[in-house]
């Protein structure tokens, strides 16, 4: 019969295999335009000339319309692209994500419009059209006064174009003439900011997405020292109950 004092390793290995959830880390990653662009038009009213662009910035102007009078000054709309195919490893669940963009100044923006859509199509001003007319997430007279400024974009448009690969994104600042200066480019430029959890498990130690052989040898390798990489039981130590504790773990698939 197993005394009280000889079992008591294997009583809190089961109970620290109950209590021992999987696990998950907060990450982010800012993805940048792989495609960007001017959509101008001498006819305000009809923007939808695109032309690529590498400017570092792009000034982003209004125009004046009248029932009586018409439609003049040049209307410039942006439009970037971005490629979201392998921007997140595989386990990976977002928890939000938002474009963000700057100004290099303070922009008083009103009449701000965002047209986004999760197609895999190149820009192009066919394209930019169509995002306009029929986009999958639409922000519209939208005002503000900063230097920076951020858009929540939708779940099921995140995961579409995770699962396309590509979003794109039309915007418009100013009207009756006025506009903003803003970065297109570079760190400060039209970005994707996604936050998500990476989910991992106890005991996957190698993070390969699985508890297997090559983390039991990795536990086995650290036995009898203080090492607080490898413990499983929180005590500091890597001893018996750790050892019950990957056992117990052995073959899970993590995420």
């Amino acid at each position: 019969m197993m005394t009280p004092l000889r079992s008591m390793p294997i009583v809190l290995g089961l109970m620290m295999l109950l209590s021992f959830p999987d696990m998950s880390r907060a990450e982010t990653t800012v993805v940048y335009p792989v495609q960007s662009g001017l959509i101008s038009d001498g006819s305000c009213c009809s923007p939808y000339g695109y032309s690529n662009s590498t400017s570092a910035t792009f000034s982003l102007t209004g125009c004046f319309s009248d029932p009586h009078y018409g439609c003049w000054n040049n209307r410039e709309r942006g439009a970037w692209r971005w490629d979201l195919a392998n921007a997140l490893p595989e386990n990976a669940v977002v928890t939000s994500a938002h474009i963000h963009w700057d100004h290099p100044d303070l922009c008083d923006a009103w009449s701000v419009y965002l047209w986004i859509d999760a197609g895999t199509q190149t820009l192009s001003s066919s394209y930019c059209q169509q995002i306009r007319n029929n986009p999958d997430q639409q922000y519209s007279e939208q005002t503000y006064y900063a230097s920076t400024f951020s858009w929540a974009l939708d779940e099921s448009v995140m995961d579409e174009a995770l699962s396309g690969g590509y979003l794109s994104l039309v915007n418009q600042i100013g009207s009756s003439g006025q506009g903003c200066l803003m970065h297109s480019l570079g760190t400060d430029g039209v970005r994707i900011v996604i936050e998500y959890d990476l989910e991992t498990c106890e005991g996957d130690f190698n993070q390969n997405g699985e508890v297997d052989v090559d983390d039991l040898l990795t536990l086995i390798s650290a036995y009898g020292l203080a090492n607080e990489q490898y413990d499983l039981d929180g005590n500091g130590f890597i001893n018996v109950n750790d050892v019950l504790l990957m056992l117990g773990y052995f073959g899970d698939s993590c995420g």
